[in-house]
C-alpha cells in the first residue's frame, strides 16, 4: 500500500490538485497561523488521522518570498521523507541563497524544482540534497474545449505590473506596432483563464526569467497552441515540451510577429496542430523520481 502523502502549502484546497492517497492541509490550519508560525505540530495537530510514528510523505509547497515571510519550522519532528517543492525561484533578491539557508535550518531529503527546470545544475551546486524538476510535478489545470471557429487572435493573459517591465515592454510593442490581430486580458481565476484560452486560436506565453510558468501548461490543457516567448534552454533536460506541435519559439519582437503572421495565413492548419494534454504524473511515480540518489 502507497504510503500516505500529506500536501501542505499555504493556499485554499485545490481540487484538482487532488490524488488518491493525498491529504491538503495548508487550508485546514490557515485560520491557526493568525496565532503563530507555521510549524510541523500545527500540521500534526490540525489533520487528526496523521499517525505522528508513521506519517507518510510530507510534500511542502512553498517559494523563496514564502520561505522568508513565514517559512514552515519544525521539519525534524516529521519522522517520515520530507520532500520540498519550490516554485517562483524569479521572486526577490537571491531566491536561491534562500532556499539554500532555509534548508540548512529546517531540513529535507529533497527538492522538487516545480517551474525551473532551467535551474537544476545551478541549485543542485548550492544544496546537499537530491534536486529534480519535473514539470507540472502535483499540479493539474482546468481542461476546456477550444471553439470551432476561434478567434484569430494572439492572446496573452498576465500580469503587467512593475515586476514584470520585460511582458509589458513586449505588450507595449506589439500594441504600438499593430502587425498582429492581439488582445491582452487579465484574469482572476484558473478556469476564467482556461475559457478564455479556448476562444482563441493561439496564446502568448512570456515566462519570466528562467521561470516555465503555470501557463505553459494551462494552455496545454484547455487545448490552444502557444508561442513561448523565450529560449527553449527554459525546458532543461525536459526537451519533449519543446519539441511539441502545439508550443512554437520566439526569441525576438519581429521574430514573434513574423511566426504568428505565417500561422495565422492558414487557419485551417493551425486549428488542425493537435494539444494533448500536460504531461501529468501520477503521485506514486513523481515522489520515485524527485527522492532518487
Amino acid at each position: 500500500m502507497q504510503a500516505p502523502v500529506v500536501l501542505f502549502h499555504s493556499g485554499p484546497l485545490q481540487p484538482l490538485w487532488q490524488q488518491p492517497g493525498l491529504t491538503q492541509v495548508g487550508p485546514a490550519i490557515q485560520a491557526a497561523l493568525q496565532h503563530g508560525e507555521l510549524s510541523v505540530a500545527r500540521i500534526l495537530g490540525a489533520v487528526g488521522r496523521i499517525d505522528p510514528g508513521r506519517p507518510g510523505v510530507l510534500l511542502h509547497y512553498s517559494d523563496p518570498f514564502l520561505l522568508r515571510a513565514n517559512p514552515l519550522r519544525g521539519l525534524r519532528q516529521w519522522q517520515g521523507p520530507r520532500l520540498l517543492a519550490c516554485g517562483d525561484l524569479h521572486h526577490g533578491n537571491s531566491p536561491i541563497e534562500t532556499l539554500a539557508a532555509y534548508l540548512e535550518a529546517e531540513p529535507h531529503d529533497a527538492v522538487l524544482l516545480t517551474f525551473n527546470p532551467a535551474l537544476v545544475a545551478q541549485v543542485s551546486q548550492r544544496l546537499r540534497v537530491p534536486v529534480r524538476a519535473l514539470p507540472p510535478s502535483f499540479f493539474r489545470y482546468p481542461a476546456a474545449v477550444p471553439a470551432a471557429q476561434p478567434r484569430p487572435v494572439l492572446l496573452h493573459v498576465g500580469s503587467l505590473g512593475p515586476h514584470h517591465p520585460r511582458r509589458r515592454e513586449l505588450v507595449a510593442g506589439l500594441q504600438a506596432r499593430g502587425r498582429l490581430p492581439f488582445r491582452h486580458a487579465s484574469t482572476s481565476s484558473p478556469e476564467e483563464a482556461a475559457a478564455l484560452y479556448a476562444q482563441h486560436a493561439l496564446v502568448l506565453n512570456v515566462p519570466l526569467n528562467h521561470d516555465l510558468n503555470h501557463r505553459f501548461f494551462e494552455v496545454m490543457a484547455a487545448g490552444v497552441p502557444q508561442v513561448v516567448f523565450g529560449d527553449h534552454g527554459l525546458v532543461g533536460e525536459h526537451r519533449a515540451l519543446a519539441e511539441r506541435p502545439d508550443v512554437f519559439w520566439a526569441s525576438s519582437l519581429e521574430e514573434l510577429e513574423e511566426l504568428v503572421l505565417r500561422l495565422f495565413a492558414e487557419p485551417e492548419r493551425l486549428r488542425g496542430i493537435p494539444v494533448a494534454p500536460p504531461p501529468y504524473w501520477e503521485l506514486k511515480d513523481l515522489l520515485k523520481a524527485a527522492f532518487a540518489p
